[in-house]
């Protein structure tokens, strides 16, 4: 504890006088958060600034034929925490918009700053085919603190950010509603819609 001094507010020093009063949190003259406390004493309020890391999800290839399309995914792992594992569901919609064919495909044991490679194949449809691919599920993740028992929905698919492919359009949206609009170019664009399904979480 430090006493305080001339540099915080002078509202203090009147609430200071009632030690019957509760501790109340206040601003100094340069903007940073004190508790003022009824013993005539002061602290800092440290603010833990929310983490901004993410694992990005990749496309790295794309390969096909008439009757399949092949996608080769990169997950690189910018958390703080090892992705011990992590289970994404990838759902390939055709022109039509309607709903073709969803693959799962899962990572494990990546500490942070590594990188892991996976493929997934779509059947029956070639990858022109392909309108948009979403990429949702992930449940049941085990990152850091959060396991399959204490992940809630949404929560484990917070922590990833699927990045724009200029080879096929894909991005993550956990619910499945249906997309009345375009099927987006970008997770950019996407972003001001997908944002509140995930508050809601």
């Amino acid at each position: 504890m430090k006493n305080i001094n001339s540099t915080l507010i002078a509202l203090f020093f009147i609430l200071a006088g009632n030690s019957a009063l509760a501790d109340i949190e206040a601003i100094t003259i340069n903007g940073k958060s004190v508790l003022l406390k009824n013993d005539n004493t002061w602290q800092y309020i440290e603010t833990k600034q929310p983490d901004t890391r993410y694992a990005h999800l990749t496309v790295a290839n794309i390969r096909g034929g008439d009757n399949y399309c092949r996608l080769g995914l990169k997950l690189d792992n910018g958390l703080a925490d090892k992705i011990t594992s992590i289970v994404f569901r990838f759902s390939a919609h055709n022109q039509e918009d309607i709903l073709y064919d969803t693959v799962t495909k899962g990572f494990q044991h990546l500490k942070p700053t590594n990188e892991g490679f996976k493929e997934i194949t779509f059947s029956g449809m070639s990858c022109e085919e392909i309108k948009y691919i979403r990429v949702h599920g992930a449940d049941r993740c085990e990152i850091g603190e959060l396991t399959k028992h204490s992940a809630e929905k949404g929560e484990c698919l917070k922590l990833v950010q699927v990045e724009a492919s200029d080879k096929v359009v894909i991005f993550k949206r956990y619910n499945d509603e249906p997309i009345e609009a375009e099927a987006p170019e970008t997770e950019t664009e996407m972003g001001s819609e997908l944002q509140p399904e995930y508050e809601e979480l």
